[in-house]
């Protein structure tokens, strides 16, 4: 297997970023997480609708962890293949 341009690194990390709109990578990663809820057996699918808490207080919704855990999980896993 080749080793990836810096172009290319470029392209995909665009193409996967949470807000890139030419992919709907937030469309598709919602819908992936609402199948999973579905899984869960949770009532409601929308990330926006559902409260993260601590012992005591709400602190972001899911919406807000998947779109920071998204953008994380792509730049690591980028930085892993920009090394091989």
């Amino acid at each position: 297997m080749r080793k990836l341009s810096k172009k290319d690194i470029e392209e995909l990390r665009e193409a996967c970023s949470y807000g890139c709109e030419y992919t709907a990578t937030e469309e598709v990663v919602n819908d992936i997480v609402g199948d999973i809820l579905e899984e869960l057996g949770a009532d409601v699918r929308e990330t926006d609708e559902i409260g993260l808490t601590d012992c005591e207080n709400e602190f972001a919704t899911l919406y807000d962890f998947v779109r920071i855990f998204w953008d994380k999980a792509v730049e690591d896993i980028l930085n892993v293949i920009e090394t091989q």
